[in-house]
């Protein structure tokens, strides 16, 4: 008797096999579910559907049951899990605009005088910010990120503004050359030189004669019936068209008695 009875379930078994009354677990193609080992499932039974990361089940505490060779259940059983965090901040900037649904980005911008500086995109992809946020720089320039600025005043602290040229302040033994560099967001124009120059040595008047160049020495040549009562040396400390170290010869004058 119990031989029939275990010949009969087998029998059922087999019919239920045969003719296609189980389902396999393979046969479900949904994105993020887990498939944890594989099996046939009879007709009546079913699992609970556990999903991968960045999913999460669509209808927790459900189950997925096969009925006659079909599977039944909520499908698909796995969505996309969002992002519920906060957006990465930057520096100079905010978080102008964004979603947190899976597969959208951020909208950033930049504080009064900072422009975004990196084209760069931060999305939300299986709940997780990814990507690299850009970065806003400042479209004012420094003096001292200047390349060129011999003689320039290091007591200038004061940004210049984009679009606008540097104001110009020397140091004690130079003067402004003429040449202002231009701002342009955040870096400056140059134009090969600085914007001090050195202060050039220079005589312009003797009194009672003339004043000649002979390579770098000067000459006075005085005016009849006048003589030097005193010499004085000085030696030139900057200058480009004298070298420093070049001596200029002075003379205080006075009429013959």
């Amino acid at each position: 008797m119990q031989l029939y009875k275990f010949s009969g379930l087998f029998l059922v078994l087999y019919f239920k096999v045969a003719f296609g009354a189980y389902c396999d677990k393979e046969t479900l193609h949904f994105s993020g579910l887990k498939k944890e080992g594989t099996r046939l499932y009879l007709s009546g039974e079913g699992f609970s559907p556990s999903c991968i990361k960045g999913y999460r089940e669509a209808k927790p505490g459900g189950r997925i049951i096969c009925q006659n060779g079909t599977w039944k259940g909520h499908f698909p059983p796995c969505i996309v899990v969002n992002c519920s965090g906060a957006p990465p901040p930057i520096q100079n900037g905010r978080v102008k605009r964004y979603t947190g649904t899976h597969g959208s980005g951020i909208e950033y911008e930049c504080d009064k005088f900072y422009f975004l500086a990196r084209d760069s995109t931060v999305q939300c992809l299986f709940g997780e910010w990814k990507g690299m946020a850009p970065f806003c720089k400042d479209t004012r320039c420094l003096p001292k990120s200047l390349s060129h600025k011999k003689g320039v005043s290091p007591d200038i602290r004061n940004l210049t503004l984009s679009g606008e040229s540097l104001k110009v302040q020397c140091i004690e033994g130079f003067v402004p050359s003429g040449v202002k560099p231009l701002c342009s967001r955040g870096v400056w124009t140059e134009y090969g030189v600085s914007p001090c120059k050195e202060l050039n040595c220079t005589v312009s008047e003797v009194p009672n004669g003339t004043l000649t160049e002979i390579g770098e020495r000067k000459v006075w040549r005085w005016s009849k019936f006048r003589r030097a009562r005193k010499e004085t040396f000085v030696k030139v400390t900057k200058g480009e068209t004298r070298s420093p170290g070049h001596e200029l010869r002075m003379f205080e004058l006075m009429a013959c008695n």
